[in-house]
């Protein structure tokens, strides 16, 4: 296996956490940025090796390597365009995208892989690190998580447009960090947060507000009477997203959210 020369060879991708750089023609390499724990770094190996071997379609995982004292994990190269590169560029109408987001989504909910950790347990330690929230809102919402059941359903954890990409063999789900085993309507409320809260970025905000309305009409048929269990997610995931780097506009409306939940739950 080739090394990698950063100074020569730019990446091919940008994120928060990391970069993304051509290794070899079918490898890439997901570098890390410099201070990215190497707990979360190994979790996401685990966590990609164990959605690989279920059958859940994404890159294969080989392991980690350093590169010029950073860390980083070697993957299989899928190529294709992102699917929020897909709805920002209108190469579909939002509905059928949602369709194809939201089929991804219940497939990885039905697999079954070995080894994934609690989310309830993940989400406690976020909500008790979100300094943003008052220490009374901190302990409603690790109350109100206690009481949501525990769930045994592969969820990615993070699940959003820009970790699906579009292949010529179909949508491939990538970042595996904060998957685990929960109830699938955490999961889903999840993704309804970040859709409707996270910086979208270069998106125009009627396709992104199009998008959103589509993916809640997939839930609201497939959850059909039943869309309560997935708003009474809402407090705890909210607080917990606040531990996350999230952006000031971002942080007022989980804030928003937050405080609207708690006064209309009854005490």
């Amino acid at each position: 296996m080739k090394t990698l020369d950063q100074t020569t060879h730019p990446p091919i991708a940008r994120g928060r956490h990391a970069e993304l750089y051509l290794l070899e023609p079918a490898r890439v390499l997901k570098l890390f940025r410099p201070g990215f724990s190497r707990q979360a770094i190994e979790a996401e190996l685990r966590h990609a090796a164990a959605a690989h071997a279920a059958g859940i379609p994404t890159p294969r995982p080989e392991g980690i390597i350093e590169s010029n004292g950073r860390s980083g994990i070697v993957f299989e190269r899928c190529e294709g365009p992102t699917l929020f590169h897909m709805i920002a560029e209108r190469a579909a109408p939002p509905a059928r995208l949602a369709q194809i987001f939201f089929g991804l989504q219940r497939a990885i909910h039905a697999a079954a892989p070995a080894g994934f950790p609690d989310i309830k347990e993940q989400l406690a330690a976020k909500i008790a690190h979100a300094r943003r929230a008052s220490p009374a809102l901190r302990q409603r919402a690790l109350e109100v998580l206690a009481r949501l059941p525990a769930g045994a359903a592969a969820c990615h954890g993070d699940f959003h447009p820009a970790n699906v990409i579009i292949t010529d063999r179909g949508p491939v789900v990538v970042d595996w960090v904060d998957a685990g085993r929960a109830d699938a309507a955490l999961d889903a409320a999840r993704s309804l947060l970040l859709l409707r809260f996270a910086r979208a970025g270069k998106i125009a905000e009627e396709l992104r507000a199009a998008f959103v309305e589509a993916y809640a009409g997939c839930l609201r048929e497939a959850w059909s009477g039943r869309m309560q269990a997935i708003e009474r997610w809402q407090l705890p995931l909210a607080v917990a997203r606040l531990a996350e780097a999230v952006e000031e506009s971002e942080c007022e409306k989980l804030l928003q959210l937050a405080s609207t939940t708690l006064s209309a739950s009854p005490s």
